[in-house]
């Protein structure tokens, strides 16, 4: 007479749990790297404009940095029209934007800190022609310059073309900080 043993059942068990658990692990994905992606599963608030002071109010001042934006972000502050922006990469969102048309004598441009749009503003305009004497974008207590990464480059750039650039980060209360990436402007 054959008898069925319980021994059988725990590979079957054990194999079951197994996979239960990898499935649950891979719902456990790092938000942030689906930072650049165009239609994330959960949307995420809007985030509001607001002062450089009241975005950058933290106790951990060194570990501001400028933060990614999807289009509809800079859209909301600058309008739908043409911008210059920095990259980090030259595929990443851009973390700087600015427009190319001034607004009472001033170039607007905005940037993103602790989840919120902060707006810049600039004496000249963000195109390619200035970008070797270097762009400067202030608000209250911040601002931030960009630079090319070498000689002439931005002078030749047409509409479109990423140039080699430094971002320069500064805040008032002490955190300065440079960055390598790209910057593009878009054909008017």
């Amino acid at each position: 007479m054959l008898m069925a043993s319980a021994y059988r059942t725990r590979p079957s068990l054990f194999l079951a749990a197994a996979a239960l658990s990898a499935a649950f692990l891979a719902g456990c994905d790092d938000p942030a790297s689906r930072d650049g992606m165009d239609n994330s599963m959960m949307q995420a608030p809007p985030p509001e404009v607001v002062g450089a002071q009241q975005a950058v109010n933290s106790p951990d001042i060194p570990t501001i940095d400028p933060q990614t934006m999807q289009r509809a972000e800079i859209e909301k502050v600058l309008g739908d029209g043409p911008y210059c922006q920095y990259r980090y990469t030259a595929e990443s969102p851009p973390v700087l934007a600015a427009s190319n048309a001034a607004k009472n004598e001033r170039y607007r441009a905005v940037m993103k800190i602790h989840g919120r749009l902060v707006e810049l503003s600039a004496d000249q305009n963000p195109g390619y022609e200035n970008l070797n004497k270097g762009l400067a974008f202030t608000a209250q207590g911040l601002e931030m310059k960009v630079f090319p990464d070498g000689e002439g480059q931005a002078e030749s750039a047409k509409p479109g073309e990423r140039v080699a650039t430094e971002l320069h980060f500064s805040l008032e209360q002490g955190l300065s900080i440079g960055y390598l990436g790209w910057y593009e402007c878009q054909a008017q």
